[in-house]
């Protein structure tokens, strides 16, 4: 298994400010990471260059970068939006451009799966057989796509709100998202698995991991204290990393390791956020000894 990040670990500072993708990535490269996720929600910035008529350019850059620095960027993460909810038509022309754009991209670079939200139909209430169609239905377009560019496209888990009206969230429940990346009958669609969504729904996670199997082919590696999508590095929330490593191990999976931690050294200011980089190969490389020593007890 290879420890990986996504290129957001450095993407924030304090005031409110942002940093390239370019400065993430060169930092996790002298820290030692060799595998990359492209998180090409900086699209969602107004000042991304994905907007640009040369985005293509932009997207050059980055695999130039990446071969200088012996970096491989093997996953990706789209952008998203409301896609059932939203009504500006505008928004959603933009919004659909940027995540078509993010697809050839991904392929562009290499990137074996980009990983995507499933979207919930609010107005059907508890009815997720609604959500369920629609999905398949907004999606497939997206998957042929993605065929088209040599990725494939795992669908992450969400997790429901603990705020009022409580409203039902679709594959919240891991039953649900194996429903749907089953519905599509593709070998382009797969699951990602984010530690972090999941210990908002109660951990389990040797038990969701064990319902998805094979079908896994990308995780989100987050910590939280099961309250909020807080985005820290594992062990500065209450997962049980012994349990989730150890459903990595029951269903052999030969994916990488990738954090999503973005808000742990959102207000570490850049002379710091070096370390925030070196601390977290180093309790990525304990995940990883966690992942062996299971492999090699499971019964």
């Amino acid at each position: 298994m290879e420890l990986s990040t996504s290129t957001n670990i450095t993407a924030f500072c304090p005031g409110g400010k942002k940093n390239p993708m370019a400065y993430g990535i060169e930092m996790c490269a002298a820290a030692g990471y060799r595998v990359m996720d492209l998180n090409f929600c900086e699209a969602m910035n107004p000042a991304s260059r994905m907007r640009d008529d040369d985005w293509k350019s932009y997207v050059d850059e980055l695999g130039e970068l990446g071969a200088k620095l012996g970096v491989r960027y093997t996953q990706s993460h789209l952008p998203y939006y409301d896609i059932f909810g939203t009504t500006d038509q505008g928004k959603i022309d933009l919004m659909e451009e940027l995540i078509r754009r993010s697809i050839e991209a991904s392929g562009m670079l290499g990137v074996k799966w980009t990983v995507t939200h499933p979207g919930t139909v609010y107005d059907a209430g508890q009815d997720m057989s609604v959500s369920l169609k629609r999905n398949v239905e907004y999606y497939s377009p997206h998957v042929e796509e993605a065929v088209k560019a040599g990725i494939g496209i795992a669908l992450e888990n969400d997790f429901e709100y603990k705020v009022k009206p409580y409203q039902r969230i679709f594959c919240s429940s891991m039953g649900e998202l194996c429903e749907l990346a089953d519905a599509f009958h593709s070998d382009n669609i797969g699951v990602c698995y984010d530690f972090g969504h999941a210990n908002l729904t109660g951990g389990f996670h040797r038990k969701n991991l064990n319902c998805i199997g094979s079908r896994l082919k990308a995780v989100h590696v987050q910590d939280n204290h099961g309250v909020s999508d807080d985005h820290l590095l594992p062990f500065f929330g209450n997962t049980d990393w012994a349990e989730a490593m150890a459903g990595l191990a029951d269903i052999n999976y030969e994916g990488e390791l990738t954090y999503e931690i973005q808000e742990f050294g959102r207000y570490v200011p850049n002379e710091l956020k070096s370390h925030v980089v070196e601390l977290s190969v180093i309790v990525g490389n304990y995940l990883i000894e966690l992942f062996e020593k299971a492999k090699q007890t499971r019964v």
